[in-house]
Order: C-alpha cells, then structure tokens, then sequence
C-alpha cells in the first residue's frame, strides 16, 4: 500500500515536470526558439573551429620551435663527431668523447632526427 502511494507520488510528480516542460515551450515564441537555436548551433560550429585551428597552430609552433633549435645544436655534433676522430693517448677521454656523442645522437633521433648520407651522393 506504501509503496503504491510512493508511486503515485512520483507519478505525479513527473507530470508537473512536462507540464512545466511544456509551459516553458509555450512561452518560447517558436521564432525566438529557433533564432537561439542557430545561434547556438553556430558558435558551437566556431568554437568546433577554433579548436583544431589552435591545435593545428601549436603544432606548427612546436616544429618551428623544434627545427630552429636543432639547427642551432647541429654544428655542436659536427663537433663532437671532430672530436671523437682525434688522437688522443687518453682512451677514457676517448671513450667519454663517443659515449656524449652517442648520447647526442639518440636524443636527435628521439626528435625525428635522421642522418642523410650526402657525400659523393646526388641529391
């Protein structure tokens, strides 16, 4: 018996819900309704928009940022590479040399990074 009063209550609360509902839509004028419609439609498209767009320029940004610091790096491993071809008497020198140069190398190649051979070839 509780539970059927229970659910008469909440029976009857939901039509109060959609006739609020459908009071609200009456008060809309249908015009006013659409006009906010689009124009809702409309900034959400833009926004849609906006997103990709300064998604796609952080990306060019970062491979901008990316290219302009690698050519600055790149003599450095020439140098290195100089180093690395020295005599030395000194072989933990040496070894310390080619271990940085190693290490040079992988995080240039972590970054997209690829050695082109271009001696004595054509391009």
């Amino acid at each position: 018996m509780a539970e059927e009063k229970e659910m008469k209550t909440e029976e009857k609360k939901e039509e109060k819900k959609e006739e609020k509902k459908n009071k609200v839509k009456d008060m809309v004028p249908k015009q006013d309704f659409d006009e906010l419609d689009d124009r809702y439609k409309r900034i959400l498209a833009e926004f849609e928009n906006y997103k990709k767009r300064s998604s796609k320029e952080r990306e060019n940004l970062y491979n901008s940022i990316l290219g302009d610091v690698i050519e600055v790096i790149l003599p450095i491993l020439d140098n290195l590479e100089n180093a690395s071809k020295a005599e030395t008497k000194d072989e933990s020198y040496k070894q310390g040399i080619e271990l940085v140069l190693k290490q040079f190398k992988d995080v240039l190649e972590s970054k997209g990074v690829k050695e082109i051979k271009a001696i004595r070839r054509n391009f």
